[in-house]
């Protein structure tokens, strides 16, 4: 009986099934993480006390994607590739965002360039952001961190505002302006 059981479940018929549905759970998968959003666990200092170290957070893409990041807003945690090593990502919130003043030395003209982004993080002795890269393309801005979900103590919203919101863009305060 036991055999035969086991040759029902490992049957050509069945495992071309499981290879089909495994394939198409894949597929959907993979979609849905590169145009809609995925699970970011974040490591490091930077952003604390907003974010710690090993927190669980659901990031979105449509802010960037769908809509060329003109949704996003001064104050937004965003998820970016780093100027330096493409393969990192790196967790800070949205200072400001093209033609906007800041006093910063590595902007000689005191405003943030065309196509261009300012991102600090939270905790200032703690991150390596654009006070020491400078100004980082819109382009490597990849997410929009929306919602930690762990650890179940801190769960909560880190956006105020959905992807579809028409709210101006001064509405957002930043944490910190110079």
């Amino acid at each position: 009986m036991q055999t035969n059981s086991i040759g029902k479940i490992f049957s050509p018929r069945n495992i071309k099934r499981y290879l089909v549905g495994g394939g198409l759970l894949y597929c959907v998968a993979n979609t849905i993480g590169t145009h809609i959003g995925e699970f970011v666990i974040c490591s490091g200092p930077s952003m604390y006390p907003t974010i710690h170290d090993g927190d669980l957070v659901i990031a979105e893409r449509l802010s960037v994607s769908l809509f060329n990041g003109q949704t996003l807003k001064r104050g937004d945690i965003v998820g970016s590739l780093s100027p330096y090593d493409h393969t990192q990502l790196l967790c800070k919130r949205m200072v400001a965002k093209e033609r906007d003043f800041l006093n910063e030395q590595l902007l000689p003209s005191r405003r943030v360039p065309l196509g261009h982004v300012w991102l600090e993080g939270d905790n200032t002795h703690a991150s390596t952001d654009s006070r020491h890269f400078g100004p980082v393309p819109q382009g490597l801005v990849q997410i929009r961190l929306v919602l930690r979900i762990w650890p179940l103590n801190r769960i909560g919203w880190l956006s105020t505002h959905w992807f579809w919101d028409e709210t101006s863009d001064a509405e957002a305060q930043p944490k910190r302006m110079r």
